[in-house]
């Protein structure tokens, strides 16, 4: 008895039934793919900002702080007059407290080093030298094109960076010697003040601070002309995909794209004194 073949209907029904099963397979993978490579980057992503919000914050809560004494011939009106200064003037010649806008801010800090040798001010030489416990830390955004600092140290490191085409090249940190950054400013050396700069995370993409002084949220902060320091500040972050080696970002619906996240931190200054309203004589 002769066995029978499968006919041409049954062949092209199998055909049919096997290449649904492998598109389904594919769809089923690509969705996996997809989701596991947004979710690794979330989480790296998150874990970036957690960790740069946690150093900025251990700075700010660091900064030390004297009030000057106001005599009696000083009135209100004339305190309410002192004008901020720029950044530049504020790290040469400030010594404590902290000076900030929405995108730079410039601490005074103590952080004391176990393993630092302290040298004398006069043989200061590289940032990593240190004369006391005093230091100056400053972040900012390194921008293509941007004033001082943030121009400079992105000029110096463009070979260097991933960020493609976006001038913004990443949240930027210097800190050093009070002693020594201050005559490096004074004397105007950027090189040093370069030299003392480094790259926290490219990543980053958008830099904001407020300073809250017990009523309202400030852009701006200056310490000594205002002779107190804000209740906290709330620092926001807002982090990005970089492109990849071919200098692709992907798009909305391609794997691995994640759009950009705001990650913010509201850090209390343990040296502020407490807000007191005012209230009608």
């Amino acid at each position: 008895m002769m066995r029978r073949g499968f006919t041409l209907m049954e062949v092209m029904l199998a055909v049919a039934l096997t290449s649904l099963l492998m598109a389904a397979l594919y769809s089923a993978m690509s969705i996996y793919w997809t989701s596991a490579s947004e979710s690794f980057i979330e989480i790296e992503r998150a874990q970036i900002a957690r960790a740069l919000l946690r150093e900025i914050a251990r700075d700010i809560q660091s900064v030390t702080f004297v009030e000057q004494q106001s005599t009696g011939s000083e009135s209100d009106d004339d305190e309410s007059d002192d004008e901020m200064v720029d950044a530049d003037t504020a790290l040469a010649s400030y010594t404590s407290g902290l000076f900030g806008t929405t995108d730079d801010l410039v601490l005074y800090i103590s952080r004391p080093d176990r393993s630092q040798s302290y040298i004398s001010a006069q043989e200061l030489v590289s940032p990593a030298d240190r004369s006391s416990e005093a230091m100056i830390v400053r972040y900012l955004l390194s921008v293509d094109g941007g004033n001082g600092l943030s121009g400079e140290f992105a000029a110096g490191t463009a070979m260097d960076s991933s960020t493609g085409s976006d001038p913004v090249r990443g949240l930027a940190c210097m800190q050093g010697d009070l002693t020594g950054l201050s005559n490096a400013i004074s004397l105007g050396d950027l090189e040093l003040q370069v030299a003392a700069t480094k790259m926290l995370a490219e990543e980053v993409g958008q830099l904001s601070f407020q300073y809250f002084d017990g009523a309202e949220y400030l852009t701006e902060w200056d310490s000594t002309a205002q002779n107190m320091m804000p209740l906290a500040i709330v620092v926001e972050l807002t982090l990005r995909t970089l492109p990849d080696a071919q200098g692709r970002v992907p798009e909305e619906g391609q794997a691995g794209y994640l759009p950009p996240t705001t990650h913010r931190l509201v850090v209390p200054i343990p040296v502020a004194k407490p807000y007191v309203e005012e209230t009608a004589i």
